[in-house]
């Protein structure tokens, strides 16, 4: 049975939004981030608000933060509290609440993929703000478990991560249409950057096959791989869904065996209504692509 200790006490509007912040990233040192704050100042309020209701509300693990019971059911109080606080002011003062979201997507989804459902909803949405990170999948991912993102849609193994959604990606080996390098005793590689996908994956088929190679070209933007092959400077173990009319997809039977699938995998923080309203549209999308 849960009780609260002191039934007449009044629950402050900070110390709930530094308890939502410590709840949602399991950290008191990425809440205080967030916050602006410091981590001593966060762990200060979360002590005085668990004075205040008269229970633990976290279970101190090692490594994360998780609710206790108690806490599980603050928080879900605590939003709305917090959502109805800023509904009376926006009211009252007919200034809109700014809710600012942190995306991250690798650059070719970030440069047309996933924009126009971005577009449109802060059309519907004009009290938020779209903070949008583009890079490779391995540093998005790491700015995401470091509570830097709120929302990212990345490349990764199948598998690798728990994620709220994914979608498979087939790879191919692929080359230009001219394609004058495969009789050659190197094969010329157009590659992302180290630590980028599919790059390893390439270097080690080749190696089984015991195909000699050599880098031609490095670049960080898919389009810039996507016109490298185009113009013949070698060839790239890409997306089927990055091949252009101007390439031709290499097959086993030419030494190019099938690699491994990887997955489009979307991960979400948080339980806010309009991240979640967010991934569900961007979802959508993915599902028709």
């Amino acid at each position: 049975m849960i009780g609260i200790c002191k039934m007449n006490a009044l629950l402050n509007l900070v110390l709930l939004k530094t308890f939502i912040a410590v709840a949602e990233t399991g950290n008191f040192t990425i809440a205080a981030q967030h916050l602006n704050s410091t981590q001593s100042t966060v762990s200060q309020q979360i002590q005085r608000l668990e004075a205040l209701v008269g229970q633990p509300l976290f279970i101190r693990s090692h490594r994360l933060l998780t609710l206790t019971e108690t806490g599980e059911i603050l928080l879900s109080y605590a939003k709305k509290i917090i959502t109805l606080n800023d509904m009376f002011f926006m009211k009252a003062t007919g200034n809109a609440v700014i809710q600012t979201l942190r995306l991250g997507f690798p650059e070719d989804f970030a440069s047309g993929q996933v924009t126009p459902t971005l577009a449109a909803f802060m059309q519907e949405q004009p009290n938020i703000r779209l903070e949008v990170t583009s890079g490779l999948s391995r540093q998005l991912h790491q700015r995401y478990q470091n509570g830097e993102l709120d929302l990212i849609i990345v490349k990764q193994r199948k598998g690798e991560f728990n994620s709220h959604y994914c979608w498979p990606e087939p790879l191919c080996w692929l080359t230009s249409l001219d394609n004058h390098h495969l009789n050659t005793h190197s094969l010329p590689l157009i590659v992302f950057p180290e630590n980028g996908l599919y790059r390893n994956d390439m270097f080690r088929l080749l190696d089984i096959e015991q195909r000699p190679w050599h880098i031609t070209y490095t670049c960080t933007s898919l389009a810039g791989i996507q016109s490298a092959i185009t113009d013949g400077l070698g060839i790239s173990l890409l997306p089927l869904r990055a091949k252009l009319p101007q390439h031709r997809i290499l097959t086993a039977q030419e030494g190019f065996p099938d690699a491994e699938e990887m997955e489009i995998a979307m991960h979400v923080h948080g339980n806010s209504e309009v991240v979640l309203t967010l991934a569900e549209r961007l979802a959508r999308q993915f599902e028709q692509l």
